[in-house]
């Protein structure tokens, strides 16, 4: 009887650590769309960088400070020019978000079109 308590705890247990490591949101929020939505305008629509595929990605990991500014903070991206292009264009630029956080890092993925 004293297993089946033990073995019963620990099930328990694990089961709850499961679950609440699972439970993250998995759509982004209104916030981050609308924090994407803003960043993408504040990079624009013409690129002067020339790379070899049709399309490429990068991840943008920014962070806001309390002005509510853009800090970079990484670019990961195979472009190298668009690493420095995105650095230029975003940091110490205000965001006009209610609801975010300052000081978390947030991280966007970015494609890029070829025209």
């Amino acid at each position: 009887m004293k297993n089946l308590k033990t073995i019963i705890a620990i099930l328990a247990i694990s089961l709850a650590t499961t679950f609440s490591t699972t439970a993250t949101e998995k759509s982004p929020s209104k916030i981050t769309k609308q924090m994407r939505t803003e960043v993408v305008s504040m990079l624009g629509n013409n690129l002067n960088i020339e790379f070899d595929t049709s399309t490429t990605s990068a991840e943008v990991s920014f962070m806001i400070n309390s002005k509510n500014e853009i800090v970079v903070v990484n670019v990961k991206s195979k472009v190298n020019e668009f690493n420095s292009y995105v650095k230029n264009k975003l940091n110490y630029k205000k965001i006009n978000v209610k609801g975010i956080k300052k000081g978390k890092i947030y991280i966007i993925p970015v494609k890029i079109n070829k025209k």
